[in-house]
Parts: C-alpha cells; sequence; structure tokens
C-alpha cells in the first residue's frame, strides 16, 4: 500500500459516515466496500490524488450522497474534498467477474472497528476496469500500475479477455483499447 495519508484519512472518515448510516439493529453480515478509480490507484501507487470514490457494495444501502463527503488539506498545502461518487455503477465497467473475490482488503482503515469493510480492487482488476473508457487519466493510472511493478501485460491481456466475454456491446474498440495497455504496459515495464 502506498496511499497518501492524507487522502486515506478523508476515505476513512467517509466510511466512518457511511457505517454510522446503517442502523444499530442490523445484525447482518460483514457490508463490503469495493473501491475502484482514483481512489485505488492512490491505494496501489501513492500517484495521483482524486475528489471521487468509485464504490459498489456487498448489499444495496440507502445512502444520504450529500453527507458523504468530506473537505481535507493534501500534503502539498492545497485545499480539496473527497465525496462518494452517486453515479458510480461497476455494471458499466470492464470488469472480470471474480473482481470481488480478488479485490485486496483495505486493513489500514480499521475495518474491524465497523460493519462496513473496506476492499481495493486489485492491481489487474484496477487496470482491466479502466480499460473500457481509456481516457488519458486511465491510461496514466495503468503505467503506473506497471511502473509500480504491479502488473504486467500478460496478466492484463488474460484478466481483460476473461472480463469481455462478458460485456455486451461493440468489443471492437475495447479489443483496441487492451492491445494499446498492453503495449503501454510492457513499455513501461521495460523502463523499469
Amino acid at each position: 500500500m502506498r496511499a497518501q495519508p492524507d487522502l486515506t484519512a478523508a476515505v476513512r472518515v467517509i466510511v466512518d459516515k457511511i457505517d454510522a448510516s446503517i442502523p444499530k439493529q442490523y445484525q447482518g453480515e460483514t457490508i463490503k466496500m469495493f473501491v475502484g478509480g482514483g481512489i485505488a490507484a492512490n491505494y496501489h501507487c501513492g500517484t495521483r490524488y482524486t475528489e471521487d470514490i468509485d464504490a459498489s457494495f456487498s448489499k444495496r444501502l440507502l445512502l444520504n450522497f450529500a453527507e458523504l463527503n468530506v473537505p481535507y488539506t493534501r500534503r502539498d498545502g492545497s485545499s480539496s474534498f473527497l465525496y462518494l461518487d452517486p453515479n458510480y455503477n461497476a455494471s458499466f465497467a470492464l470488469l472480470h467477474e471474480d473482481f470481488e473475490v480478488d479485490a485486496i482488503e483495505w486493513k489500514e482503515l480499521g475495518n474491524e472497528q465497523r460493519r462496513v469493510h473496506v476492499y481495493v480492487f486489485s492491481p489487474e482488476d484496477l487496470a482491466v476496469s479502466k480499460i473500457a473508457r481509456f481516457s488519458e487519466q486511465d491510461r496514466e493510472d495503468i503505467k503506473n500500475l506497471a511502473g509500480c511493478g504491479l502488473i504486467d501485460a500478460a496478466q492484463v491481456e488474460k484478466r481483460a479477455s476473461a472480463a469481455l466475454k462478458n460485456f455486451i456491446g461493440n468489443v471492437k474498440p475495447v479489443q483496441t483499447n487492451i492491445e494499446t495497455a498492453c503495449r503501454d504496459i510492457a513499455e513501461t515495464r521495460k523502463l523499469f
């Protein structure tokens, strides 16, 4: 884990707020929060900041999203904020069907103290999740994962191709993105 401490602290506050919103009488199993996007990139590489948390949950939750934001100060002294993105939907990302099984528990957040436990996408699944949209930021995140030695082209190609089998729609652009991402990963790995 290379997550920036200031961003980690802001994530902790939001998860505490989510946990506090769960009725006291809830006696069900632990609620798992699966985090991707910029927070997962920061967790694995410590390379960038983000203002939103892209997350899905193992249970259906009724949340007051207006309360799930937190101001914080970045390491460089600049002010920022973090919020839980109400528009994130894992159904629209290219994701392997086992992404939840392979997610990594973020133990440093104090999961044992609450009913909501945070899990971060594995490096391979984080890279795969960025391939369908493949913005410049997504490409940079994938290169950073490769630069940290967390992924290689063969792993990502295998995982993305398996995920693509469950993808409905025009897969040609995504196949091109997989090829480009794998070239980027191979080139980045050569530099380290």
